[in-house]
């Protein structure tokens, strides 16, 4: 039995219920790790989803502070507009994309409209989508494109997507697949860009992850099995516990090599890794506290390199013809990892690497801003 199969030899099919617990650690995939603190400017709280790594510019969005520009030395650059209600600014800042030619910023803010900001943080101009939907997934930036998925779980959600353009007009759209169902279930999915194309997900009920080519014509990347471990396409009325026996998306990424998914399944929050080449599956776990946000994760990728913290990634970017993913880890984390005695008894790969750590370690306060760990992937 393998972990995931392809009846045409070109689909991928993903069934959690299948797969082998094979092992791989960081040094199997990677050959470097940087680790850049961000600078202490603005006490970072509540650091949602999004991470963009842009023209060597960091872009994070974080809870009552807005959207916030690091270099890749960690120190803040700039921010992006700002939280309030006045004109010219974001109720929220959940939502955000980065257009990667021109650093051009879209907030999706209260009442589907769509903020933009030059890559400088200046407002530069407003536009309303709301009457393609309103329960939006997400938003993102693909080929100077604004697309935006919508929840397709909700009777009146009419479209799976649209594309707009950079002032707001309806380019293309995608009605729902299927059968309209309603269910009581939200949640919302996400994307993934690699090799210029752009893939989507709804978190509880994909069937199929579908791509975008840059010619806006969509094509399945890879099928998620059908069966009970699957969220039923109507209201459920079950506890939270009974919920856990369906699988739950929150991530998927791709890079030359593996497909990635994390998900949450019977109880176990999983991060996946696939080689697409002989469909062996490696798998990792890990725990989180809170679920709308990248903050306090911990487990994932046992750390052979430096012998620090597990690493879990959570963005995907490539640079000058090189792969890298991006996790996110905390002082009081790199601290209590390296005080330990595992890690003092440790023999990583690179030793030298394990005394820069500590090196690190001593030069942080827990109540320093996170983290940011860049690993790039072999060749």
């Amino acid at each position: 039995m393998t972990s995931c199969k392809s009846h045409n030899n070109t689909l991928i099919e993903f069934d959690p219920r299948s797969l082998t617990e094979n092992q791989i650690t960081l040094t199997g995939i990677a050959d470097d790790i940087n680790y850049i603190p961000l600078d202490n400017s603005y006490p970072l709280g509540l650091i949602y989803r999004n991470i963009e790594f842009i023209n060597n510019s960091i872009y994070l969005s974080v809870k009552d502070i807005g959207i916030l520009v690091f270099n890749k030395e960690g120190k803040i650059q700039r921010k992006i507009g700002s939280v309030g209600r006045g004109p010219g600014e974001y109720i929220y800042n959940y939502l955000f994309t980065v257009d990667d030619k021109t650093e051009t910023v879209y907030v999706w803010d209260s009442g589907q409209i769509i903020k933009v900001y030059s890559k400088t943080g200046r407002f530069l101009r407003s536009f309303s989508a709301k009457e393609f939907g309103e329960m939006v997934d997400v938003i993102e930036s693909f080929n100077s494109k604004i697309f935006v998925s919508y929840e397709t779980q909700w009777e009146d959600t009419k479209y799976e997507w649209t594309i707009l353009d950079t002032l707001g007009n309806l380019i293309q759209k995608k009605g729902k697949r299927g059968p309209v169902f309603t269910s009581n279930v939200g949640g919302a999915g996400g994307t993934y860009l690699f090799e210029n194309k752009m893939s989507y997900w709804n978190r509880y009920f994909t069937d199929t992850v579908f791509s975008i080519l840059s010619d806006l014509r969509e094509k399945p990347s890879f099928i998620i099995s059908p069966g009970e471990h699957r969220f039923p396409k109507s209201k459920i009325y079950k506890s939270m516990e009974e919920m856990t026996q369906y699988i739950s998306i929150d991530q998927i990424f791709e890079t030359n090599r593996f497909l990635s998914i994390m998900y949450y399944f019977n109880k176990e929050k999983v991060l996946m890794f696939l080689d697409k080449v002989n469909r062996k599956s490696f798998l990792n776990y890990y725990e989180s506290e809170t679920s709308n946000a990248i903050s306090n994760y911990s487990g994932g990728i046992l750390n052979d390199y430096d012998g620090g913290a597990s690493f879990l990634p959570r963005k995907y970017f490539t640079e000058n013809g090189r792969e890298f993913m991006i996790g996110l880890i905390y002082p009081y984390q790199i601290k209590t990892c390296v005080s330990n005695n595992q890690f003092k008894n440790s023999k990583p790969k690179y030793p030298g690497k394990k005394k820069e750590l500590e090196k690190l370690a001593k030069s942080l306060k827990e109540t320093d801003n996170p983290i940011l760990m860049i690993v790039r992937l072999k060749r």
